[in-house]
Protein backbone atom coordinates (compact mmCIF):
# COMPACT_ATOMS: atom_id res chain seq x y z
CA UNK A 1 0.00 0.00 0.00
CA UNK A 2 2.51 2.41 0.85
CA UNK A 3 6.45 2.82 -0.66
CA UNK A 4 9.36 3.35 1.11
CA UNK A 5 9.17 7.05 1.09
CA UNK A 6 5.85 7.22 2.32
CA UNK A 7 7.05 4.82 5.16
CA UNK A 8 9.83 6.71 6.05
CA UNK A 9 7.50 9.96 6.85
CA UNK A 10 4.55 7.82 8.49
CA UNK A 11 7.78 6.32 11.18
CA UNK A 12 8.80 10.11 11.55
CA UNK A 13 4.81 10.72 12.45
CA UNK A 14 5.52 8.45 15.28
CA UNK A 15 7.31 11.38 17.24
CA UNK A 16 5.73 14.03 18.70
CA UNK A 17 8.46 16.44 18.14
CA UNK A 18 8.75 16.12 14.80
CA UNK A 19 7.51 19.32 13.31
CA UNK A 20 7.90 19.80 8.99
CA UNK A 21 10.36 21.47 9.29
CA UNK A 22 12.26 19.03 11.76
CA UNK A 23 11.04 16.33 8.85
CA UNK A 24 12.74 17.97 6.42
CA UNK A 25 15.92 18.51 8.24
CA UNK A 26 16.02 14.73 9.18
CA UNK A 27 15.61 13.68 5.68
CA UNK A 28 18.08 15.94 4.02
CA UNK A 29 20.71 13.54 5.52
CA UNK A 30 19.41 11.16 3.27
CA UNK A 31 19.85 10.70 -0.83
CA UNK A 32 16.41 8.77 -0.57
CA UNK A 33 13.84 9.08 2.42
CA UNK A 34 13.20 5.21 2.64
CA UNK A 35 17.30 4.76 3.29
CA UNK A 36 16.09 6.14 6.96
CA UNK A 37 14.37 2.76 7.46
CA UNK A 38 17.79 1.13 7.40
CA UNK A 39 20.11 3.08 9.67
CA UNK A 40 19.48 6.13 11.74
CA UNK A 41 21.72 9.09 11.10
CA UNK A 42 23.73 9.99 14.10
CA UNK A 43 23.95 13.66 13.05
CA UNK A 44 19.92 13.54 13.93
CA UNK A 45 20.71 13.54 17.73
CA UNK A 46 22.17 17.15 16.49
CA UNK A 47 18.69 18.17 15.52
CA UNK A 48 16.54 16.59 18.17
CA UNK A 49 18.58 16.63 21.03
CA UNK A 50 19.82 13.24 22.55
CA UNK A 51 16.63 12.58 24.55
CA UNK A 52 14.44 12.42 21.76
CA UNK A 53 17.32 10.78 19.91
CA UNK A 54 17.11 7.70 22.09
CA UNK A 55 13.33 7.26 21.26
CA UNK A 56 14.04 6.99 17.88
CA UNK A 57 16.63 4.32 18.47
CA UNK A 58 13.98 2.70 21.16
CA UNK A 59 11.59 2.57 18.15
CA UNK A 60 13.80 1.42 15.43
CA UNK A 61 14.83 -1.49 17.81
CA UNK A 62 11.70 -2.39 18.19
CA UNK A 63 10.51 -2.66 14.55
CA UNK A 64 6.99 -1.01 15.34
CA UNK A 65 5.90 0.61 12.02
CA UNK A 66 4.12 -2.41 10.61
CA UNK A 67 1.83 -2.39 13.52
CA UNK A 68 1.56 1.25 13.31
CA UNK A 69 0.31 1.63 9.56
CA UNK A 70 -2.22 -1.80 10.49
CA UNK A 71 -3.83 0.20 13.53
CA UNK A 72 -4.26 3.54 11.43
CA UNK A 73 -5.68 0.86 8.40
CA UNK A 74 -7.94 -1.06 11.12
CA UNK A 75 -9.16 3.06 12.22
CA UNK A 76 -10.02 3.87 8.56
CA UNK A 77 -7.17 6.35 8.26
CA UNK A 78 -5.11 6.80 5.63
CA UNK A 79 -1.77 8.43 5.10
CA UNK A 80 -1.12 10.94 2.44
CA UNK A 81 2.24 11.99 2.20
CA UNK A 82 4.48 14.97 0.34
CA UNK A 83 6.02 11.77 -1.49
CA UNK A 84 2.67 10.25 -2.09
CA UNK A 85 1.15 11.10 -5.92
CA UNK A 86 -2.35 12.08 -4.55
CA UNK A 87 -0.62 14.48 -2.10
CA UNK A 88 -2.16 17.87 -3.04
CA UNK A 89 0.22 19.89 -5.47
CA UNK A 90 -0.88 23.07 -3.75
CA UNK A 91 -0.06 22.19 -0.15
CA UNK A 92 3.88 22.59 -1.62
CA UNK A 93 3.29 26.26 -1.86
CA UNK A 94 3.95 26.24 1.76
CA UNK A 95 6.97 27.52 3.28
CA UNK A 96 6.84 24.26 5.40
CA UNK A 97 4.23 22.01 3.66
CA UNK A 98 3.00 18.93 6.13
CA UNK A 99 4.68 15.92 5.25
CA UNK A 100 2.22 13.78 6.50
CA UNK A 101 -1.77 14.36 5.89
CA UNK A 102 -3.73 11.45 8.08
CA UNK A 103 -7.19 11.17 5.72
CA UNK A 104 -10.51 9.67 7.12
CA UNK A 105 -13.52 10.71 3.92
CA UNK A 106 -13.00 10.98 0.64
CA UNK A 107 -9.34 11.67 -0.16
CA UNK A 108 -10.56 12.70 -4.19
CA UNK A 109 -11.53 16.03 -2.44
CA UNK A 110 -7.84 17.13 -2.07
CA UNK A 111 -7.89 17.22 -6.09
CA UNK A 112 -10.89 19.38 -6.47
CA UNK A 113 -11.36 22.84 -6.12
CA UNK A 114 -11.41 24.21 -2.44
CA UNK A 115 -11.85 27.80 -0.92
CA UNK A 116 -11.65 28.13 2.83
CA UNK A 117 -14.20 30.06 4.85
CA UNK A 118 -12.65 31.17 8.49
CA UNK A 119 -13.81 33.60 11.00
CA UNK A 120 -15.06 34.03 14.62
CA UNK A 121 -16.26 31.57 16.79
CA UNK A 122 -18.77 33.90 18.42
CA UNK A 123 -20.36 34.86 15.47
CA UNK A 124 -23.36 37.74 15.93
CA UNK A 125 -26.86 37.15 13.90
CA UNK A 126 -25.33 38.93 11.32
CA UNK A 127 -22.00 36.75 11.10
CA UNK A 128 -24.12 33.35 10.91
CA UNK A 129 -26.44 34.74 8.29
CA UNK A 130 -23.22 35.99 5.53
CA UNK A 131 -21.44 32.84 6.63
CA UNK A 132 -24.55 30.68 5.66
CA UNK A 133 -25.46 32.39 2.50
CA UNK A 134 -21.91 32.53 1.11
CA UNK A 135 -20.53 28.96 2.29
CA UNK A 136 -24.53 28.06 0.21
CA UNK A 137 -23.95 29.38 -2.96
CA UNK A 138 -19.83 28.65 -3.16
CA UNK A 139 -20.74 24.98 -2.09
CA UNK A 140 -23.76 24.91 -4.95
CA UNK A 141 -21.46 26.14 -7.10
CA UNK A 142 -18.97 22.84 -7.08
CA UNK A 143 -16.83 24.22 -4.53
CA UNK A 144 -15.16 22.60 -1.84
CA UNK A 145 -15.58 24.21 1.38
CA UNK A 146 -12.66 24.30 3.43
CA UNK A 147 -12.75 25.32 7.31
CA UNK A 148 -11.44 24.33 10.82
CA UNK A 149 -14.36 22.60 12.68
CA UNK A 150 -13.87 25.22 15.25
CA UNK A 151 -17.64 26.68 16.83
CA UNK A 152 -18.46 29.82 15.07
CA UNK A 153 -18.41 30.70 11.24
CA UNK A 154 -15.98 26.89 10.81
CA UNK A 155 -19.13 25.19 11.68
CA UNK A 156 -21.67 26.83 10.39
CA UNK A 157 -19.54 26.50 7.01
CA UNK A 158 -18.99 22.87 7.19
CA UNK A 159 -22.57 22.48 7.92
CA UNK A 160 -24.18 24.71 5.52
CA UNK A 161 -22.00 22.91 2.83
CA UNK A 162 -23.10 19.58 4.18
CA UNK A 163 -26.61 20.51 4.49
CA UNK A 164 -26.66 21.91 0.94
CA UNK A 165 -25.26 18.46 -0.84
CA UNK A 166 -22.39 20.15 -1.08
CA UNK A 167 -18.03 19.40 -0.59
CA UNK A 168 -16.48 20.17 2.43
CA UNK A 169 -12.92 19.34 4.22
CA UNK A 170 -11.95 19.85 7.84
CA UNK A 171 -8.83 20.55 9.28
CA UNK A 172 -8.00 19.14 12.39
CA UNK A 173 -5.95 20.74 15.27
CA UNK A 174 -5.19 17.35 16.94
CA UNK A 175 -5.20 13.54 16.29
CA UNK A 176 -8.82 11.97 15.15
CA UNK A 177 -9.30 10.14 18.75
CA UNK A 178 -9.65 13.47 19.89
CA UNK A 179 -12.18 16.33 18.33
CA UNK A 180 -11.83 19.51 19.62
CA UNK A 181 -14.56 20.97 20.53
CA UNK A 182 -16.34 17.86 21.38
CA UNK A 183 -19.53 18.95 21.02
CA UNK A 184 -18.21 18.63 17.07
CA UNK A 185 -17.45 14.66 17.37
CA UNK A 186 -21.10 14.64 15.48
CA UNK A 187 -20.57 17.02 12.93
CA UNK A 188 -16.98 15.20 12.27
CA UNK A 189 -18.29 11.95 12.25
CA UNK A 190 -20.79 13.22 9.05
CA UNK A 191 -17.65 14.99 7.31
CA UNK A 192 -15.58 11.91 7.03
CA UNK A 193 -18.79 9.86 6.00
CA UNK A 194 -19.63 12.50 3.34
CA UNK A 195 -16.34 14.46 2.95
CA UNK A 196 -12.99 14.59 4.54
CA UNK A 197 -11.19 14.98 7.69
CA UNK A 198 -7.71 16.02 7.50
CA UNK A 199 -4.88 16.04 10.18
CA UNK A 200 -0.89 16.20 10.19
CA UNK A 201 -0.80 14.94 13.45
CA UNK A 202 -1.36 10.98 14.38
CA UNK A 203 -5.18 10.09 15.66
CA UNK A 204 -3.72 9.61 19.22
CA UNK A 205 -2.23 13.54 19.33
CA UNK A 206 -4.34 15.41 21.83
CA UNK A 207 -4.88 19.33 20.44
CA UNK A 208 -2.95 21.97 21.51
CA UNK A 209 -3.03 25.81 21.49
CA UNK A 210 -0.02 25.82 19.36
CA UNK A 211 -1.45 23.13 16.65
CA UNK A 212 -4.35 25.63 15.94
CA UNK A 213 -2.61 28.33 14.20
CA UNK A 214 -0.19 25.81 12.78
CA UNK A 215 -3.24 24.09 10.61
CA UNK A 216 -4.87 27.16 9.81
CA UNK A 217 -1.76 27.32 7.34
CA UNK A 218 -3.19 23.53 5.61
CA UNK A 219 -6.46 25.46 5.19
CA UNK A 220 -4.45 28.21 3.26
CA UNK A 221 -2.66 25.93 1.35
CA UNK A 222 -5.32 23.90 0.03
CA UNK A 223 -7.61 26.42 -1.00
CA UNK A 224 -7.85 28.82 -4.12
CA UNK A 225 -8.64 31.76 -1.49
CA UNK A 226 -10.23 32.21 1.70
CA UNK A 227 -12.99 34.24 2.75
CA UNK A 228 -13.49 36.36 6.56
CA UNK A 229 -16.66 36.81 7.12
CA UNK A 230 -16.37 37.93 10.42
CA UNK A 231 -13.34 38.36 12.67
CA UNK A 232 -12.23 40.72 15.95
CA UNK A 233 -9.01 42.09 16.75
CA UNK A 234 -7.81 39.03 18.01
CA UNK A 235 -9.46 36.34 16.27
CA UNK A 236 -7.55 33.35 15.02
CA UNK A 237 -8.83 33.08 11.47
CA UNK A 238 -6.43 36.46 11.41
CA UNK A 239 -3.62 33.97 11.06
CA UNK A 240 -5.20 31.82 7.91
CA UNK A 241 -4.70 35.18 6.34
CA UNK A 242 -1.33 35.72 6.91
CA UNK A 243 -0.49 32.18 5.86
CA UNK A 244 -2.93 32.91 2.66
CA UNK A 245 -0.71 35.85 1.81
CA UNK A 246 2.39 34.17 2.16
CA UNK A 247 1.38 31.72 -0.54
CA UNK A 248 -0.20 33.51 -3.09
CA UNK A 249 -3.84 33.00 -2.13
CA UNK A 250 -6.88 35.64 -2.49
CA UNK A 251 -8.55 36.54 0.50
CA UNK A 252 -11.78 37.95 0.80
CA UNK A 253 -13.14 39.80 3.60
CA UNK A 254 -17.44 40.76 4.19
CA UNK A 255 -17.39 44.05 6.02
CA UNK A 256 -19.39 44.63 9.25
CA UNK A 257 -20.71 46.77 11.73
CA UNK A 258 -18.16 49.37 12.31
CA UNK A 259 -19.64 50.03 16.39
CA UNK A 260 -18.88 45.69 16.52
CA UNK A 261 -16.04 44.30 17.90
CA UNK A 262 -17.16 40.82 16.11
CA UNK A 263 -16.26 42.82 12.98
CA UNK A 264 -13.21 44.70 14.27
CA UNK A 265 -10.81 42.65 12.77
CA UNK A 266 -12.49 42.09 9.11
CA UNK A 267 -12.85 45.87 9.13
CA UNK A 268 -9.28 46.81 9.99
CA UNK A 269 -8.04 44.44 6.91
CA UNK A 270 -10.51 46.33 4.27
CA UNK A 271 -8.78 49.56 5.50
CA UNK A 272 -5.33 48.29 5.11
CA UNK A 273 -6.33 47.20 1.96
CA UNK A 274 -4.86 43.59 2.53
CA UNK A 275 -8.14 42.09 1.08
CA UNK A 276 -10.98 42.25 -1.49
CA UNK A 277 -14.22 43.61 0.13
CA UNK A 278 -16.89 41.33 -1.13
CA UNK A 279 -20.89 41.22 -0.60
CA UNK A 280 -22.17 38.54 -2.07
CA UNK A 281 -20.79 35.03 -3.31
CA UNK A 282 -20.93 35.77 -6.85
CA UNK A 283 -18.55 38.52 -6.54
CA UNK A 284 -15.99 35.64 -5.28
CA UNK A 285 -17.90 33.38 -8.46
CA UNK A 286 -16.39 36.25 -10.18
CA UNK A 287 -13.41 36.60 -9.18
CA UNK A 288 -12.63 32.80 -10.65
CA UNK A 289 -14.60 33.04 -13.90
CA UNK A 290 -17.20 30.53 -12.63
CA UNK A 291 -20.40 31.20 -13.74
CA UNK A 292 -23.06 31.27 -10.88
CA UNK A 293 -25.61 27.72 -11.21
CA UNK A 294 -29.32 29.21 -11.90
CA UNK A 295 -32.02 27.60 -9.42
CA UNK A 296 -35.32 27.98 -9.47
CA UNK A 297 -36.98 29.19 -6.52
CA UNK A 298 -39.99 27.11 -5.65
CA UNK A 299 -43.04 29.47 -5.87
CA UNK A 300 -44.76 30.02 -2.47
CA UNK A 301 -48.28 31.30 -2.40
CA UNK A 302 -48.23 33.91 0.74
CA UNK A 303 -52.08 34.54 2.72
CA UNK A 304 -52.21 38.69 3.29
CA UNK A 305 -51.35 37.96 6.73
CA UNK A 306 -47.90 36.27 5.71
CA UNK A 307 -47.73 38.94 3.02
CA UNK A 308 -47.16 42.06 5.75
CA UNK A 309 -45.41 39.70 8.20
CA UNK A 310 -42.70 39.60 5.37
CA UNK A 311 -43.20 43.44 4.16
CA UNK A 312 -42.33 44.47 7.72
CA UNK A 313 -39.21 42.31 7.69
CA UNK A 314 -38.33 44.02 4.49
CA UNK A 315 -36.23 46.51 5.91
CA UNK A 316 -34.22 44.06 8.51
CA UNK A 317 -34.21 41.98 11.92
CA UNK A 318 -38.00 42.43 14.31
CA UNK A 319 -38.26 41.23 17.69
CA UNK A 320 -41.59 39.67 18.26
CA UNK A 321 -43.06 42.65 19.72
CA UNK A 322 -41.77 45.09 17.42
CA UNK A 323 -43.50 42.62 14.10
CA UNK A 324 -46.47 42.65 16.26
CA UNK A 325 -47.06 46.72 16.62
CA UNK A 326 -45.86 46.82 12.60
CA UNK A 327 -48.56 44.25 11.23
CA UNK A 328 -51.32 44.55 14.32
CA UNK A 329 -52.15 40.96 14.37
CA UNK A 330 -53.26 39.37 17.53
CA UNK A 331 -50.38 37.21 19.10
CA UNK A 332 -52.08 33.53 18.13
CA UNK A 333 -52.07 34.57 14.31
CA UNK A 334 -49.08 35.95 14.40
CA UNK A 335 -47.12 32.91 15.97
CA UNK A 336 -48.99 30.77 13.58
CA UNK A 337 -47.81 33.09 10.22
CA UNK A 338 -44.42 32.92 11.70
CA UNK A 339 -44.15 29.00 12.25
CA UNK A 340 -45.69 28.78 8.75
CA UNK A 341 -43.15 31.60 7.15
CA UNK A 342 -40.11 29.61 9.03
CA UNK A 343 -40.94 26.13 7.74
CA UNK A 344 -40.93 27.40 4.11
CA UNK A 345 -37.83 29.14 4.76
CA UNK A 346 -38.32 32.90 4.08
CA UNK A 347 -37.66 34.03 7.21
CA UNK A 348 -35.35 33.34 10.04
CA UNK A 349 -35.53 32.97 14.03
CA UNK A 350 -32.73 34.83 15.57
CA UNK A 351 -31.46 34.48 19.48
CA UNK A 352 -33.65 37.41 21.29
CA UNK A 353 -37.09 36.06 19.99
CA UNK A 354 -35.80 38.35 16.57
CA UNK A 355 -36.86 37.42 12.93
CA UNK A 356 -35.57 38.21 9.90
CA UNK A 357 -35.98 37.59 6.17
CA UNK A 358 -33.72 34.61 4.91
CA UNK A 359 -32.29 36.46 2.15
CA UNK A 360 -30.62 38.99 3.93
Amino acid sequence: MYNLNEKAVIWLTLFDFMTSKKMEEVLSLYDEPSELLSKLDPEIKSLVSAENFSKMEEYFSNNILNSYIEALEKDGVKCITIFSENYPRRLKDLEFPPYALFCKGNISLLQSRCFGIVGTRVPTAYGRTVTQSFAKGLAENGLTIVSGLAMGVDKIAHETALETGGKTIAVLGGGFNHIYPTMNENLAKTISEKGLLISEYRPSVRPTAYNFPVRNRIIAGLSDGILITEAGEKSGALHTKEYSLECGRDVFVIPGNITSAKSAGTNRLLKSMQSALVTSYEDILEAYSITPTKHKKPSKQLGFNEQIIMNALSDGELSFDEIQIKTGLEIKILNSCLTTLQISGLIKKLPGNEYMLSGQ
